[in-house]
């Protein structure tokens, strides 16, 4: 929405400048006149002054402070402070520019007669449509203060299982930059170092050696002919997994990995019961519950199996058979979600569903980095043996045919 700066005045004649987003000049004004003020001049900014420049926020809002805010906004509702009370509490204490910004721009819609979700939709990206529809469920229900704390807990579940993933991939990312730094401090320091030492004996080299020159030369020749495929290749991947099609291949390609795909299909089930179970809970028609699900999965595998389950629901099917259907969901699901539409506790079953696989994941993660660790260090060790070995075979032939002139000489002495 476009930035305007206005000029006004409140019941007293006192003058009020400020700073609003609004749809146009005729909403700002509205708003203004709502708040008790008669309005003196309105007008569009069309540059970033100095003050805004110390608002921009690279990176966006972190997880954590937008979990501090649900906790804390929950509790001061929840002990009866009102809303906009709330939120001005909350924009005195928050740091972050540009979450401090959102925050001032929610707090006057709410103030100017909005409710707390089409303010949050009005605002910058904070929150996610999930997030909005779980808060204007709270709103209308009157349990705005526990849909919040409910808020503020899927927010740190998702970013657990996030963290997770990173943490286990960490140590073998480390250990397969390590396997490259090695490789090419061998090809661009050490093997050079040692083709001027094999060029004086004017002799024929063993396979091995002659390949690892005939790389070395390559590299320390072309090696911006490298850059430019290593650059092209990561431009044409983003292009190509930005496209639907790419991106359905490459998240296909990822359930099919081995052990990298077992714990993407379990993060993704935690997620949809996790997920889904919480909105039914809220209040959410399932129609809507299964869309938010579906728009919050990463992976398009999984995705498209709850859209279809959600056309199949409209049509006044079971949730149970389009995901008994999937190849990516075990059985063990469906049959849960079966009891659960059968004893009308689908929220509670799917919780459950939620905990097993949150646990699943925690498994799956330790097992990863204690597999992928001995693996990643054989294959740093065959790669510096084959080295080795080019580097040094020429040593040992050399040494043998001194030995056999020596022995020669004996001879004839």
């Amino acid at each position: 929405m476009p930035k305007f700066t206005f000029s006004a005045r409140d019941s007293k004649g006192k003058e009020v400048n400020g700073k609003l987003e609004a749809r146009d000049a005729e909403a700002l004004a509205e708003i203004l006149q709502d708040r008790g003020l008669v309005v003196v001049n309105i007008k569009e900014k069309v540059a970033i002054d100095l003050e805004e420049l110390g608002q921009i926020n690279i990176g966006g809002v972190p997880m954590k402070e937008k979990v501090v805010f649900m906790r804390q906004l929950a509790t001061m509702v929840g002990a009866g402070l009102p809303l906009t009370r709330g939120l001005q509490v909350m924009e005195q204490q928050i740091a972050n520019p540009m979450f401090k910004r959102v925050i001032t721009q929610v707090k006057n819609s709410v103030e100017a007669g909005k409710s707390l979700a089409d303010a949050f939709r009005n605002a910058d990206d904070v929150f996610d449509d999930v997030a909005i529809n779980l808060i204007e469920a709270g709103e209308s229900s009157g349990n705005l203060d526990k849909i919040l704390d409910k808020l503020a807990i899927e927010l740190e579940e998702s970013k657990k299982l996030q963290a997770k993933l990173k943490s286990a991939l960490t140590y073998p990312m480390i250990l397969l930059v390590v396997i490259v730094v090695v490789m090419l401090l061998m090809m661009f320091v050490l093997v050079p170092s040692m083709s001027d030492i094999y060029g004086e004996f004017d002799a024929e080299l063993p396979f091995i050696t002659q390949f690892l020159l005939d790389m070395s030369d390559f590299f320390i020749n072309f090696w911006w002919a490298v850059l430019i495929v290593i650059l092209s290749l990561v431009i044409g991947y983003k292009i190509w997994v930005d496209t639907p099609k790419g991106k359905r291949s490459r998240d296909k390609l990822l359930v099919k990995t081995p052990i990298l795909g077992m714990i993407i299909s379990k993060m993704q089930i935690a997620q949809f019961t996790r997920l889904l179970g919480l909105l039914l809970s809220s209040g959410l028609s399932i129609i809507r519950a299964l869309e938010l699900t579906a728009l919050s999965l990463s992976n398009e595998m999984f995705k498209e199996v709850i859209l279809d389950a959600k056309n199949e629901v409209e049509k006044g099917g079971s949730l149970a058979l389009p995901i008994a259907r999937s190849e990516y969901y075990p059985l063990i699901v469906s049959s849960m979600v079966a009891v659960g539409e059968e004893t009308g506790e689908l929220d509670t079953v799917l919780a459950k569903i939620s905990e097993y696989y949150k646990d699943e994941v925690d498994v799956a993660t330790e097992n990863m980095s204690s597999i992928l660790e001995p693996v990643f260090l054989i294959i740093m060790g065959l790669a510096i043996a084959f080295i080795s070995l080019g580097i040094y075979m020429p040593m040992f032939q050399l040494s043998e045919v001194m030995g056999m002139v020596i022995d020669i000489v004996k001879v004839i002495v």
